[in-house]
């Protein structure tokens, strides 16, 4: 009995002389290794969803959240190597500082390591203020890759980096969110 395997997926087809009934107890029948066939490809295009612990970070000194601030990650993974990240980040009322430097994110998972080619930065993502004090200087800022810190910052549009300073100092109550999709091969 002959069988052929397609490249790259590694499945399983019968030739034309093969039988697809089942030959037990060398062959389990075309239904079964079909079944097979099936799940290999479901393997590779299933999303998986779940929660990692978002760090909002400072260079210097990171921001320390007020009575109720929050972090919030999520992500969605498309494929075995696409991941798409959603975060939120609630300042809080009472007792929020800003912290000092440049403000970074983390990643649920390692970029791919093809990435590490890159000699500067990657723009991964887009991430929206809403300045709680002054609806005027709410803004969205593209999130870029750091291939030296495996971490994510901002751009704000004024240039340089985001922090505590720039665009706005942030304040109780503020706000932050935003997307980010990116390659990994972390399984």
């Amino acid at each position: 009995m002959g069988t052929t395997v397609t490249s790259n997926l590694g499945l399983i087809k019968p030739d034309l002389s093969e039988s697809i009934r089942e030959n037990l107890p060398t062959f389990a029948g075309w239904a079964t290794q079909n079944g097979i066939n099936q799940d290999k490809l479901d393997a590779l295009f299933r999303a998986s969803t779940g929660t990692y612990t978002l760090t909002w970070g400072g260079t210097t000194t990171p921001p320390v959240l007020g009575t109720g601030g929050f972090t919030e990650g999520k992500y969605i993974r498309l494929f075995p190597r696409m991941v798409v990240v959603f975060f939120r980040i609630f300042a809080g009322t009472t007792g929020f500082t800003a912290g000092s430097g440049s403000y970074t994110l983390n990643l649920p998972f390692a970029m791919d390591s093809s990435f590490a080619a890159f000699s500067h930065t990657a723009p991964i993502g887009k991430m929206v203020f809403m300045d709680s004090s002054a609806a005027v200087t709410s803004s969205a800022f593209p999130l870029i890759y750091s291939p030296t810190s495996s971490l994510v910052f901002a751009r704000p549009s004024e240039g340089g980096t985001w922090t505590a300073a720039l665009p706005v100092a942030p304040g109780q109550s503020d706000r932050y969110s935003g997307y980010m999709m990116y390659p990994t091969t972390a399984a």
